[in-house]
């Protein structure tokens, strides 16, 4: 029987370690922490279920797929949703993505309107700064994007963004239709059951050897060997979820990222937030919070109370691979570097801000290669 190692039990390790046992390989499973799941694990706090970060499943209809294979491990529901942004200089809320009707409300409408009018007609961009003032013009990439975005990825300057700064378009650079996020082309889900994908890791790993606590502290890419506080191990094949950088040593520099700390608060109110309105944005300079969620929207947890979180960017983890032309030139070089039967996957493993569908679809496909 052939043996596999796999670094990480979060979505992404959890999945390939499933197609491995499927096609009935002997899996380990490694991981630091001391239960299985990572981010999209729920947890709970005062009774309140929530992820570390809203894992709603999000994705276009083309990984529909994706969808139908989580869907018979896991009910799912769709979910409409709105998102909110505060508009600090009219103590106004608007929608976001940003909304034509909202624009109205504004008190340099007319301005904005005219900058809208006199955009050019193809504008070619280098960088995330350009890409938006080329679509909105610059009073609203200022009111939306500019200082939100400068918090979110820790920058100096929306400049320094040079890479799939293209992605950041969820939809329409300015909506004109319906407020809810992707009515139409993409698939919004949540788990039925409110423990939320916790079952996900329960028949993922099913089989498999999973090792907590572990920490590794090396990765012999030429042997197939990890070595951990809990002893070594040897496979044919290794795949690994953490950090490209990392299986070398940071032999050529070590990888940016960007990471959140959660601060969840629960309020004596039944609910927060609008109907239907998961998130608030907060794209303000003075400001350091970047996003509150409502997780009962998501779970539809029953009580008089409400849990939110608020979401402050910070350096201390690695959550968000960032859109730097260089650094993603780094990860790249990393990535094909590694020898045959080693794999990086997932959102640290690509060093790409990839989702739970397209891990699925990247699974789907690995286990055709078995």
């Amino acid at each position: 029987m052939k043996k596999a190692i796999v670094i990480g039990s979060g979505f992404s390790g959890s999945m390939f370690a499933m197609m491995l046992k499927q096609k009935n390989w002997d899996v380990k499973v490694f991981d630091k922490a001391n239960i299985a799941g990572g981010g999209v694990r729920t947890y709970y706090h005062g009774g309140h279920p929530f992820t570390f970060g809203p894992r709603h499943f999000i994705g276009p209809e083309s990984n529909m797929p994706a969808f139908e294979f989580l869907n018979k491990i896991i009910p799912m529901r769709h979910i409409k949703k709105m998102n909110y942004s505060y508009q600090q200089k009219e103590d106004l809320f608007a929608s976001y993505p940003m909304h034509i009707d909202d624009v109205k409300k504004f008190s340099d409408s007319a301005k904005i309107f005219e900058e809208l009018d006199n955009l050019p007609k193809e504008s070619q961009s280098t960088n995330f700064e350009e890409f938006w003032i080329g679509r909105v013009g610059k009073t609203l990439y200022e009111r939306f994007n500019k200082f939100y975005n400068l918090k979110a990825w820790q920058l100096k300057s929306n400049t320094t963004m040079n890479f799939g700064f293209e992605a950041t378009v969820k939809r329409k650079p300015l909506e004109t239709g319906s407020r809810y996020e992707f009515p139409t082309g993409h698939i919004n889900a949540y788990p039925i059951p409110h423990d939320g994908y916790n079952k996900f890791f329960d028949v993922s790993l099913d089989g498999c050897e999973v090792i907590l606590n572990c920490s590794i502290e090396k990765v012999d890419l030429d042997k197939k060997k990890i070595i951990t506080n809990k002893g070594e191990f040897a496979a044919d094949l290794i795949i690994s979820t953490t950090s490209p950088d990392f299986l070398f040593e940071n032999c050529w520099g070590e990888l940016k990222y960007v990471g959140r700390d959660f601060f969840k608060i629960v309020l004596p109110t039944e609910h927060v937030l609008p109907k239907d309105v998961y998130f608030l944005y907060y794209p303000n300079e003075n400001e350091q919070q970047t996003r509150v969620t409502e997780f009962k929207k998501f779970t539809l947890h029953k009580s008089p109370n409400s849990l939110i979180t608020l979401e402050v960017p910070s350096m201390k983890n690695k959550l968000y691979p960032t859109m730097i032309k260089k650094e993603v030139e780094l990860a790249e070089k990393y990535i094909s570097s590694l020898p045959q039967d080693i794999m990086s996957v997932g959102r640290m493993g690509t060093y790409r801000y990839v989702d739970i569908d397209d891990i699925i679809m990247q699974g789907l496909e690995f286990s055709k290669s078995l």
